[in-house]
């Protein structure tokens, strides 16, 4: 059964918090301030980072939003496969990514971070190839 995008981030932040509270931590950390708009094909979500949380939400002013992400599906599992990386994949125009160059360097971190907990954890594996059509 696929899943919607902002329940599967709604998903990917539980799992998180129970097995990661660390890693969490950290990417809260380096992620502070960003209001992303994140697009998977035709689905969109807002996700808040805040000085100690991470909401998922599906609307926000526009002058909040200071990075907008859009990628398929397609480009998403080619990435976590290892077929691309996340420069191929932007360089290719198969990731855009909008937004100030050091609010692009902070989510490139927590980018990594989550990429590779995506190939370790079994659960987040799983999780996330429920995202897959």
């Amino acid at each position: 059964m696929v899943i919607r995008l902002r329940h599967y981030l709604d998903d990917l932040l539980d799992l998180l918090r129970e097995d990661y509270p660390r890693q969490l931590e950290e990417i809260i950390r380096d992620a502070r301030g960003i209001t992303c708009l994140q697009t998977l094909d035709r689905e969109t979500a807002i996700i808040k980072v805040r000085e100690k949380t991470i909401r998922v939400t599906g609307a926000a002013r526009k002058s909040e939003i200071n990075l907008r992400i859009h990628l398929s599906r397609e480009c998403l599992f080619r990435i976590l496969e290892g077929r691309q990386t996340l420069e191929e994949a932007i360089n290719a125009g198969d990731l855009t990514v909008f937004g100030d160059p050091e609010v692009l360097l902070s989510f490139y971190k927590v980018w990594e971070r989550v990429l590779s907990l995506a190939r370790t954890s079994p659960r987040f594996y799983f999780l996330t190839y429920r995202l897959r059509r």
